[in-house]
């Protein structure tokens, strides 16, 4: 971007494609299609070093291509620099390398969300267009708009549909509905066949250029997994909308009561590539004005919590980031955005506050009610003080609302959303060029000093300094004190830096309505409080499902604010009881838990065996010894307790896994003691098999909805391990990443005797008769049942997947009831060696 000059901006961010994508080799490109251009090729350390890598010089239309680099043995930024150009002359200088892309077949679903701002998204359609057009980008990229205030007109948004644009109308659900609903319809609905690897949500009220789309595109292609994308946002007011001061980059979250969490690269100048080079660029959140998601993880971890607007983003941020996708920020990227400053609301607040509280009940840290009600009290108590009293009162109406649960507040939603704004006002920003009337500016100024004023001051909230003016102004730009608005009658909160402001006048019969409710409310709150976030856990799980949102928005369609209950009392035990299990790992788990040496290892293993046979042991009752013994020379995966044999034999696996979190809590020092093996663990066993030497680890893939009967097959052991709810379908997929073409299984019975006795939602062992060795369940130990119909789901989806890539796979039990696979003799399948 020539109009951007020597910024961040134009600068290869190396960290940033280290830490987060495959690229191993970086090239550079002059391309001059008249006149004179000289380019030097700068490297730019953390430190401000800067050093010159090469230079080019074209002269008349032609190709000058640099030394390529390669991204391991380089950290912080590079920069190509114009020396010389002679006027007129027309050049391009590109990035570009002959690496493999880690997603060879990109395609992303852009989505803005928007409501009655036809003008804005119309443009943007149009720099969409634009960029689809001039990179030829049909196959690659995809917009859609929904229409938040469109009724059940489609074409109220002014963007016409079109091959490579779909609109939805939908209902006003806020930001975090909009975006659900895209979401939704790219992953499982009306889009879903379209084959959209990833997904960008795009506000509305943002300034595009085709740039940052092609930009993105190039990131997303060699991106890894296990990482999700955005962009630093950059005020809209800038000069000539170039991207100069930073705006945000994203925030840490600090999981308080109110919410101000840090942000995070603001106030940066795009000339100083140094300090971008050197500033935080983890956080654990980015707002939607630019946020790009593999759809693989959206099925894992499931769609937006419903919060209409604000907390939406960090919300999924924080999943994702628990899920262990992390956050990479570009800083090559932008968004220009408008200001908020002038679109400030105490509407705003009430949103802000009261979705905070919900985060924080569904993370359960509401663990301390009156603590809690203290800081909620002084929250109050401030906006009273300084005359803010649709701010108050908007946060007494969150709470209320707050503690009736959940499903009031989805039930509700239109009802609350006209009652903030009929109580809205005065105290939203307007324009305010300069002070009203002339009005002086008290920040922090000392107080009068009589001791009529001391006692006012420090017994009230709401009391006025003698003598009384008419109207003052804070400064909200400046540093000011809680008591400066006690000077005036009117109190003008003025942004002269943006020209915004608003203004409040002393009423001290609401006041004291306030107070009194507040009192009230406190006692509601200590009550309420302790039981409150259990509903709002037990929620979450549905309100961010598939089911849910198939119908949240649709113009017509009423929210389905109960999951439909088609678990038998089995299961719904055995699904808690695992996800006691999972809470209690979770506590323990490690960030980030596959390492580089993890990945490098799963790497090796691509395609090693490439076009030979491997044998998968089940443990049934079918499985002997003596068949064990046939397998000595062949490539063999086995799982679970199938040490139990190693008494009998020297045959020892090749590879060995575990993935129930039950057969690892019960059996780790068996477990931890197999040798002779190399040992494949999905990484959520990290708190059970720590690391040691014959331990590897890959990502653990489960879904949003164990109940459901779409299945993913992962190919790519350094993408994940996808759940099935039986090891052998992690084992197969293991196989196929290997490069095996004929699978045989063995000791695949399908067939099971459920004990009478359960505890803690699990099967308690009455004695062995499910598997092959008298002592592989104790009696009473727990273990989860098996759900068959869930298995032959899994089995059916990886027959058709290995069928589709020339895999074949046969079922070689002695005995088997599954019938999907091909049966075959295991004898005659051993003497084709």
């Amino acid at each position: 971007m020539r109009e951007f000059g020597a910024s961040a901006v134009n600068a290869f961010d190396l960290d940033a494609w280290r830490r987060a994508t495959s690229l191993i080799w970086l090239g550079t490109r002059l391309v001059v299609r008249s006149g004179e251009v000289r380019v030097a090729l700068h490297h730019i350390a953390r430190d401000g070093t800067v050093t010159v890598l090469a230079r080019a010089q074209q002269s008349g239309p032609g190709t000058q291509i640099f030394p390529p680099l390669r991204l391991a043995d380089m950290e912080g930024a590079v920069l190509p620099v114009v020396e010389h150009a002679v006027k007129g002359s027309s050049y391009d200088i590109t990035f570009g390398t002959d690496d493999q892309p880690e997603t060879p077949n990109l395609r992303i679903n852009y989505v803005f969300c928007t409501f009655k701002r036809a003008e804005y998204v119309q443009r943007n359609a149009d720099v969409f267009r634009d960029y689809v057009r001039r990179n030829r980008a049909e196959d690659e990229a995809h917009l859609t708009v929904v229409d938040n205030g469109s009724g059940s007109d489609s074409s109220a948004c002014g963007v016409q549909p079109d091959a490579n644009v779909t609109v939805f109308a939908n209902s006003n659900t806020g930001g975090a509905g909009g975006f659900g609903r895209g979401l939704y319809e790219s992953c499982y609905g009306g889009q879903a066949e379209q084959g959209f690897t990833h997904v960008c949500l795009l506000d509305d009220d943002i300034y595009l250029h085709p740039e940052m789309f092609a930009r993105n595109t190039a990131f997303m292609r060699f991106l890894k997994p296990g990482f999700h994308v955005g962009a630093p946002m950059y005020p809209a007011s800038s000069e000539n909308r170039v991207p100069l001061r930073s705006a945000c980059f994203g925030h840490k979250y600090r999981g308080t009561v109110h919410p101000s969490d840090s942000a995070l690269g603001a106030g940066l100048d795009t000339a100083d590539i140094p300090a971008f080079i050197r500033m935080d660029r983890r956080p654990d959140s980015t707002g939607w004005w630019w946020s790009c998601m593999a759809v693989a993880d959206i099925h894992r971890i499931g769609l937006p919590y419903p919060f209409f607007i604000k907390m939406d983003d960090v919300e999924y941020g924080l999943r994702l980031r628990d899920a262990g996708v992390e956050l990479v920020i570009p800083f090559s990227f932008w968004v220009l955005h408008d200001d908020f400053e002038e679109k400030y609301s105490a509407a705003m607040q009430y949103f802000r506050f009261r979705n905070r509280w919900v985060l924080l009940a569904q993370q359960g840290r509401l663990n301390d009610p009156a603590g809690f009600t203290t800081e909620f009290d002084r929250l109050v108590r401030g906006f009273v003080e300084a005359r803010k009293y649709e701010h108050a009162q908007l946060l007494l109406d969150a709470m209320t609302h707050f503690l009736q649960g959940p499903d009031y507040l989805v039930r509700n939603e239109d009802a609350i959303l006209a009652g903030v704004f009929r109580i809205v006002v005065q105290e939203k920003n307007n324009t305010m060029p300069e002070p009203p009337g002339g009005a002086p500016v008290v920040n922090g100024l000392e107080p009068p000093a009589s001791k009529r004023t001391l006692w006012l001051n420090g017994r009230t909230w709401n009391n006025h300094f003698l003598p009384l003016k008419e109207q003052v102004v804070i400064d909200t730009t400046r540093p000011s004190k809680r008591a400066d608005c006690r000077r005036g009658k009117q109190v003008s909160y003025w942004n002269p830096q943006k020209g915004v402001g608003f203004t409040v006048t002393r009423n001290s019969r609401r006041a004291l309505r306030q107070m009194l409710a507040l009192r009230s409310l406190r006692r509601r709150m200590l009550d309420r409080l302790p039981t409150l976030a259990s509903c709002y856990q037990a929620a979450r799980t549905h309100l961010t499902s598939q089911a849910f949102w198939a119908t949240y928005g649709k113009h017509g369609e009423a929210p389905r604010l109960a999951a439909a209950d088609q678990e038998s009392a089995a299961l719904r035990d055995m699904r808690r009881a695992m996800a006691t299990l999972q809470r209690t790992q979770a506590g323990a788990a490690v960030r980030a838990p596959v390492t580089d040496e993890d990945l490098a290892f799963l790497n090796g293993l691509r395609n090693r065996y490439q076009g030979q046979r491997c044998f998968v042991l089940g443990n049934g009752p079918s499985l002997t010894v003596a068949d064990i013994e046939l397998l000595k020379d062949e490539v063999t995966f086995a799982a679970n307790k199938i040490y139990l044999c190693f008494d009998e034999t020297d045959w020892r696996p090749t590879f060995y896994s575990v993935e129930d979190l039950l057969v690892a809590q019960n059996c780790r020092a068996e477990i931890l003691a197999v040798d002779r093996t190399t040992k494949i663990f999905p990484h959520h066993m990290l708190s059970y098999l720590p690391r040691q030497a014959n331990h590897h680890y890959a990502r653990w893939l489960p879904p949003a909805d164990n109940r459901s009967p779409f299945r993913e097959f992962s190919a790519d052991l350094a993408k994940g391990i996808c759940w099935g709810s039986t090891i052998t379908y992690s084992m197969m997929q293991m196989a196929v990443h290997m490069g095996f073409k004929e699978i045989y299984i063995l000791g695949l019975d399908h067939s099971y005797v459920e004990p009478k006795t359960k505890q803690d939602g699990a099967l308690v062992s009455e004695g062995e008769v499910n598997h092959f060795h008298p002592e592989y369940r104790k009696p009473g130990e727990k273990w989860h049942y098996p759900v068959l119909d869930r298995l032959e789901h899994s089995y059916q989806f990886a027959k058709d997947y290995c069928d589709s890539i020339g895999v074949e796979v046969y079922n070689a039990s002695r005995f088997s009831k599954l019938e999907i696979f091909p049966r075959v003799d295991l004898d005659e399948v051993l003497s084709r060696k």
